[in-house]
């Protein structure tokens, strides 16, 4: 697989409008914004690799993103909610088998090779006043170090992007280094977008739409055990 890859139309409407539905009806996701006075940052025992990077994100200006029409809102809890991670059991997994099928849904239809998911959660962004359009939330890699792949399953039509740049891992955002695009992903109901986990990538706020729901998958390709040769006694 190449670093970037799109899926769309691979399910059905049927199987999309489940998704949404269940996504959206389902009273026991814990919303929450990603951290704030309400919800304080993890401790690092507790953030493991799912650390927010915007707690490491310079705090007196913006990231700098070059060439591009991009500008970045360097400030953090702009994510205003997840339901659940599945990471170092950081917080939790729905304990409802036909849920946990459904949100996989998008990953089981297309890989075509056995996988560990390494994290999964739903990301809900809220519509952001005018003056925000055409800026992107903190560039991260959702997973330092895990060796796999970033998926993002996109619920529902919205005009917040995904914007995946050129460089890898966090340590350019940490040293406040000049960044740039590599592709601009539309928002496209029931589309799938898997690419390198290690590249940088960034959410941008739905300014039309009400919501921008999507699914965040971090998954890593389980190696085949290998047979071992019967020796002849």
């Amino acid at each position: 697989m190449g670093d970037i890859k799109i899926f769309d139309d691979f399910l059905s409407l049927e199987q999309q409008d489940n998704i949404e539905r269940e996504v959206l009806r389902n009273v026991h996701f814990r919303w929450r914004s990603s951290y704030s006075r309400l919800f304080p940052p993890p401790n690092l025992e507790e953030a493991t690799d799912s650390r927010p990077l915007a707690m490491d994100a310079p705090k007196d200006g913006k990231i700098k993103i070059k060439d591009n029409k991009f500008w970045n809102q360097s400030r953090p809890g702009l994510m205003v909610g997840e339901c659940f991670e599945y990471h170092h059991g950081w917080t939790w997994w729905s304990k409802r088998p036909e849920f946990q099928r459904i949100i996989t849904e998008p990953l089981e239809h297309t890989l075509g090779f056995p996988y560990t998911i390494q994290r999964i959660k739903i990301n809900f962004n809220a519509q952001e006043i005018i003056e925000n359009d055409g800026s992107c939330y903190v560039p991260h890699v959702d997973i330092e170090d895990g060796g796999g792949l970033t998926g993002i399953y996109y619920i529902n039509d919205s005009d917040g992007d995904t914007v995946i740049f050129n460089e890898k891992d966090n340590t350019p955002i940490r040293n406040n280094e000049e960044i740039s695009v590599r592709k601009v992903i539309k928002n496209k109901r029931g589309r799938l977008v898997l690419f390198d986990q290690s590249l940088l990538h960034a959410g941008c706020p739905p300014i039309k739409s009400n919501q921008r729901l999507v699914i965040n998958f971090n998954i890593k390709k389980r190696r085949k055990k290998r047979k071992r040769k019967q020796t002849k006694q």
